[in-house]
């Protein structure tokens, strides 16, 4: 089996241009864990999440193509945060997901199931807790500069100047 020529960001911020909707992220007993879309959908252009009173970090998975080493998580030839994914915590589900964006997942394209069994825990939001984080220290791709995450894992999503709640949070 050939990789596709490009692939996708499975942890995108929903203001980058190809966005796609792939997830809804939902909160029960405690857990937070991503619903996965059957298809993904596109936002129209001139819609936006919070105008809905939704934030869209805390409520939608969104892929969109990856910018390689553009993007500020680019580490050593491929992504810092699908492999801290990895490396960091324990899966969430015995079986992968079924998931639109498998064929063309960056993180699956490079750490195989693996991350699929830890992706639905993954959130882009940032808890209250983690206001003391580093500042943002890079650009991921055309939308902006990265900011910081959940527990020990590298920066991602746009700082809180594009995503006022902004950073991706881990639900372990």
């Amino acid at each position: 089996m050939s990789k596709p020529t490009q692939l996708d960001c499975p942890s995108a911020p929903y203001q980058h241009p190809d966005a796609k909707l792939f997830g809804v992220v939902r909160e029960e007993d405690g857990d937070t864990r991503v619903a996965y879309l059957e298809k993904d959908a596109q936002l129209p252009s001139d819609s936006n999440p919070e105008d809905l009173g939704v934030d869209p970090g805390h409520a939608l998975r969104f892929s969109a193509p990856c910018a390689n080493n553009g993007c500020g998580q680019w580490r050593d030839g491929g992504c810092g945060l699908g492999k801290a994914i990895i490396e960091q915590l324990k899966p969430v589900v015995d079986v992968a997901p079924a998931c639109t964006l498998r064929a063309t997942c960056r993180w699956f394209a490079e750490n195989g199931t693996a991350s699929c069994l830890r992706c639905p825990q993954i959130t882009t939001r940032r808890r209250k807790s983690e206001a003391a984080l580093p500042e943002p220290r890079g650009p991921v791709g055309p939308v902006g500069p990265v900011g910081p995450v959940g527990p020990n894992l590298p920066n991602r999503i746009p700082s809180p100047a594009h995503n006022p709640d902004g950073g991706a949070t881990v639900h372990a």
